[in-house]
């Protein structure tokens, strides 16, 4: 029994032992299993993660978001997602940064459609309907012709032409925004640009033929884009009239510039007060000039009085009278920076000489209207210089004074565009020459044609 019982007890253990020892092996297996199964889980787990990171957590509600257009009191949570240049992004790009929206590739859900409004850098949602709107917004290096869409849509006028800004055959333009003027342009025409005192400014050169503008039943052509958006243009008719063609009907009539001209104060659009002591007095924006007067009349009852005003912008005209030598005052001599100089801006390096109506931050606010003339600068980057030009757009066979004054010497002299189109001129204040007004148009404001003399740009439904 002993040998027996001691058999069974091996039997029983080594059975036992088998059994232990399958149970181990067992158990081995299954934590293998245990462990696959949780290596999997933590896998799906954070997939899906990423996925709904991409996808959804990164929408998030911002209430600095502005929302117009909505037909619902009350749209619920409203979600925005970032892309940057197609890499997901927790922010969206800050105002300055070189960035814009993408609205190609930009959508929202439920019909919904976002714009980016650059002036206040916020995102503006139209045709909210329905909560629990998503936005995904795709930023981009923005281009000057991104910011022109952003700003005004894609068929405004100043952003089409500057889509046609051509950097093959402009002058040159230096660090310190100076546009490196080498000589007159009469057989072809260009766009080009060049800094001025808002941004970046996109001005027509040479021999071009795409523009005109038909505003106020009258022809005008269109000098640049300013930086700040709006279209400056020069009136140029009752009816359009071709480069080269020299005709009196270009102009609005003549005047003297200043019916006196025995003093500094004289050169200024506006001036001061004579036998001051010092160029500040002198140069005071207190007195129209003669010819500021003949163009405030002309614009009351050709542009106000047509009901016309909110077309026009608030924008700088530049009357420089920065000093190449001199002082300024009195009757003492004085060149002014044009006596000698052809460093052509379109940037005005005072205040005081810019003239605006309300501005006050930019210009001086000192205009009853918002008109001038066309700077002496301006005719060189159109395509002027000291040599006769008969084919480029401001020529008009006529003798006109710009806003750019030249010196006093016993005389005042303002500088000239004259007959023969040549920007090198001077003319003395008192005599009469021709008025070609200058205005600024708002961005935006017009809305159709082609730019050419068969087809202006015009104002919507005009």
């Amino acid at each position: 029994m002993t040998t027996g019982g001691g058999y069974s007890c091996i039997i029983i253990i080594g059975g036992y032992g088998d059994f232990y020892m399958k149970l181990e092996k067992f158990k081995e297996r299954d934590n293998k299993k245990v462990g696959i199964l949780i290596f999997t889980v933590c896998c799906i787990l954070l997939i899906t993660g990423v996925y709904l990171y991409s996808s959804f957590a990164i929408y998030e509600q911002d209430q600095n978001f502005n929302v117009i257009n909505g037909t619902v009191e009350d749209p619920g949570d409203l979600y925005f997602a970032f892309y940057v240049d197609d890499v997901i992004s927790k922010t969206m790009p800050t105002k300055g940064s070189g960035y814009t929206l993408d609205t190609e590739k930009s959508s929202c859900t439920n019909g919904a459609t976002p714009t980016l409004n650059e002036d206040t850098w916020s995102i503006k949602v139209n045709n909210l309907t329905t909560t629990h709107t998503k936005c995904t917004l795709y930023f981009k290096e923005s281009t000057p012709y991104d910011e022109c869409v952003s700003k005004y849509g894609a068929d405004s006028i100043q952003c089409s032409i500057i889509a046609d800004v051509d950097t093959e055959g402009c002058p040159t333009v230096n660090d310190d925004g100076m546009v490196q003027v080498t000589g007159e342009e009469s057989e072809n025409g260009y766009l080009c640009s060049a800094p001025d005192d808002y941004g970046t400014s996109y001005y027509y050169r040479g021999n071009v033929t795409n523009n005109y503008v038909k505003f106020g039943d009258y022809y005008w052509r269109i000098i640049r884009i300013n930086g700040d958006g709006s279209i400056r243009i020069i009136y140029d008719g009752t009816s359009a009239h071709a480069n080269g063609e020299s005709s009196e009907d270009r102009q609005v009539g003549t005047s003297a510039y200043n019916f006196y001209y025995d003093n500094n104060a004289y050169v200024g659009y506006m001036y001061g007060t004579l036998g001051a002591s010092t160029y500040e007095d002198t140069h005071a924006n207190t007195n129209a000039s003669t010819i500021k007067t003949y163009l405030d009349n002309w614009y009351k009852t050709n542009i106000e009085d047509k009901g016309l005003s909110s077309y026009i912008s608030d924008t700088l005209f530049c009357n420089d009278r920065s000093i190449f030598s001199g002082t300024g005052i009195g009757t003492d001599t004085t060149y002014y920076r044009w006596y000698s100089s052809r460093d052509v801006y379109l940037t005005c390096s005072n205040q005081n000489d810019r003239f605006t109506v309300d501005d006050e931050v930019t210009g001086n606010g000192d205009l009853s209207y918002p008109i001038g003339l066309v700077t002496t600068d301006e005719s060189y980057v159109a395509g002027a210089n000291i040599h006769d030009n008969t084919n480029y757009y401001l020529y008009t066979g006529n003798s006109y004074f710009t806003m750019t004054p030249n010196s006093y010497s016993g005389t005042a002299y303002m500088m000239l565009i004259d007959s023969q189109g040549d920007s090198g001129g001077i003319g003395i204040i008192g005599q009469s020459r021709g008025v070609k007004p200058v205005v600024n148009i708002k961005g935006g404001a017009l809305s159709s044609g082609d730019g050419t003399a068969s087809n202006p740009y015009r104002l919507s439904g005009n």
